[in-house]
């Protein structure tokens, strides 16, 4: 008699088991479809359509750096912080591809500044001649295009220190019929770094003055909607 008894309670224990899985998944199921349209219910952003530019996949941090601007003032990772910073590397007496490069930014400067509500941001010139251009050469140069662009330069291993992880190249190339003695290949790759001092996005040449502005414009306004 104990023994049937006993058969029959752990059969109906048996039996509950599958019941109490079932539940269990049930109430997982619904768990997972409530977060879910909590989830779904949240605002997402979308990507930014620039014109121009090539966003990085991965936003990261300059690596340290120090050089001086042409008001002999240090110009490292601290000066890219709390605004946007155009960045473009070159050389004085380049012929060409610079003189062209500040003009557009020069361009894109006054474009910029007629909308309202953009971010703060800076255009810097890199020097990568420092052997020829003083910090007198470069304010004259920078400062031709606008009063408030920036010129730093640095010591050969300063300017390996912020060009190499940002995969700019130049290097000297010796012209013995020319008066100028060298000249200097470089990238005419312009970076774009954001306030908080991360390697945002890149244009690539050739470089137009109206996209670029719409691409900022694009950036920060998305920047500042986020905070």
């Amino acid at each position: 008699m104990n023994n049937t008894t006993t058969n029959a309670n752990d059969r109906s224990r048996l039996n509950a088991i599958p019941m109490l899985i079932a539940l269990s998944v049930v109430a997982g199921l619904i768990a997972w479809y409530s977060l879910s349209m909590q989830t779904s219910s949240e605002p997402v952003a979308e990507p930014v359509k620039l014109e121009q530019g090539m966003l990085l996949p991965e936003l990261r941090p300059l690596k340290p750096f120090s050089l001086t601007t042409h008001k002999g003032t240090s110009f490292d990772n601290q000066s890219l912080l709390g605004h946007w910073t155009f960045m473009s590397f070159g050389y004085t007496y380049c012929p060409d591809i610079c003189p062209t490069t500040m003009a557009l930014f020069s361009e894109m400067h006054n474009k910029i500044q007629t909308q309202a509500g953009t971010e703060p941001y800076q255009v810097t010139f890199v020097s990568v001649d420092p052997e020829r251009d003083s910090l007198e050469r470069l304010s004259e140069y920078v400062t031709y295009f606008d009063p408030s662009f920036v010129g730093a330069t640095g010591p050969e291993e300063s300017l390996q220190e912020l060009t190499k992880p940002l995969g700019i190249l130049y290097k000297r190339v010796e012209t013995e019929d020319s008066a100028m003695g060298y000249v200097m290949d470089h990238s005419a790759s312009i970076i774009l770094v954001d306030p908080q001092g991360q390697f945002h996005a890149y244009f690539s040449p050739p470089h137009d003055a109206e996209k670029m502005a719409h691409d900022f414009i694009a950036l920060s306004s998305q920047t500042e909607t986020a905070r």
